[in-house]
């Protein structure tokens, strides 16, 4: 079974090809078209903006992605589907109407796609191609969670013993996922504020970083100075899964303004604020492992990328002696490798939807 699968829930247009059978796998391709320079000059992810290089970038990526894994082929599919049940014109439809008029129907047997959580606008660029795909191919489409994805698929594909508890964080989400088996996803712990990688990227911009702030607090970190700053580690000791990062945030503010220090200072809080943040979420998430008797832990989403947390998580799993689980950094993200996998596992069990269905869903939750 080949398996085109689409993510355009943040700012990432990622589309892969899995070839998958007898439960053995290959990705043909898996195309990613980054905006994180567009973004750096707004200090964030700006959902308009993002939406409308979706619409851009979407096609083109397609035909890369179809290229690599062998399946492009020049010719027609039809497009009157496209005409008959999108009323409202785009620079997306018209430019996979073009795609369409000059390339044949590939062999596809699945559709995939992101359909929550997510930037509402960034999700329907990849709906509303995914549903003209398959309708213009008449193909079978499969809608999937893609913060559910970040964990399912490396849980499926390395044969994860259960329980099992992930530790999802990005910059829009932070979560503590219990696993009982392969259906069975129930979260015990979510942020009550900002998530981490949020938290990176503010307290990033008060220092003067561009963004992502995540990774240019990352290489300060790895700066010497004698200087030494303490910042609180919230929501640490209570008796709970749950997170809290928007206290840091307003330490970081206070103390910047009020010290002095120059180079070092920031240097000194680029440490202190990622260890903050490592020690709060590595020690939140081994609690859960000891108290859910875990035999499994799984590190995903943006942050999951940072090698301090990397590092601390490899160090407690070894301690408690459990099974950890972390996709390689260039897979942390968001990416549509996870969405293929989880698509291939929904469809055996859950089977499809009908196209026309499809919607996005930017608050989708875990179930």
């Amino acid at each position: 079974m080949k398996i085109l699968a689409v993510e355009t829930s943040c700012d990432d247009t990622c589309i892969s090809v899995l070839d998958i059978e007898d439960e053995k796998s290959v990705f043909l391709s898996d195309i990613v078209s980054s905006q994180i320079e567009i973004h750096k000059e707004w200090g964030g992810i700006h959902p308009t903006l993002a939406a409308r290089e979706h619409q851009k970038n979407l096609v083109p990526v397609l035909k890369k992605a179809l290229k690599k894994a062998g399946l492009l082929e020049k010719g027609s599919s039809p497009v009157e589907p496209i005409e008959k049940n999108f009323k409202r014109k785009s620079v997306l439809l018209d430019n996979l109407k073009k795609f369409l008029e000059n390339h044949s129907e590939p062999k596809i047997d699945l559709l995939a796609v992101t359909a929550g959580p997510g930037l509402d606008p960034s999700l329907w660029s990849g709906i509303t191609m995914a549903k003209a795909l398959a309708l213009c191919w008449d193909l079978e489409v499969v809608p999937v969670n893609h913060i559910k994805a970040h964990f399912f698929a490396p849980l499926y594909m390395q044969d994860g013993e259960f329980p099992a508890i992930s530790l999802i964080v990005s910059g829009g989400h932070t979560q503590l996922v219990l696993s009982s088996d392969l259906k069975s996803h129930r979260v015990i712990g979510r942020t009550r504020d900002d998530a981490a990688g949020e938290c990176f990227d503010k307290t990033a911009r008060l220092l003067g970083f561009s963004y992502p702030g995540g990774p240019e607090i990352e290489k300060f970190a790895k700066k010497e100075t004698k200087k030494e700053v303490d910042l609180p580690r919230p929501m640490l000791k209570e008796d709970n899964y749950d997170f809290s990062f928007s206290g840091l945030k307003t330490a970081v503010l206070y103390r910047w303004r009020d010290m002095e220090g120059g180079r070092d200072l920031k240097i000194a809080m680029a440490k202190e604020i990622q260890a903050a943040i490592v020690e709060v979420l590595t020690e939140k998430t081994f609690k859960a492992v000891k108290e859910k008797s875990a035999k499994t832990v799984i590190l995903g989403g943006g942050v999951s990328a940072n090698s301090a947390l990397r590092k601390r998580f490899k160090q407690r799993a070894k301690k408690e002696k459990v099974n950890l689980i972390m996709p390689d950094k260039d897979l942390c993200t968001d990416n549509a490798k996870m969405i293929a996998v989880t698509a291939f596992y929904e469809y055996k069990n859950n089977g499809s939807i009908d196209p026309k269905s499809l919607k996005a869903r930017p608050n989708l939750k875990i179930s």
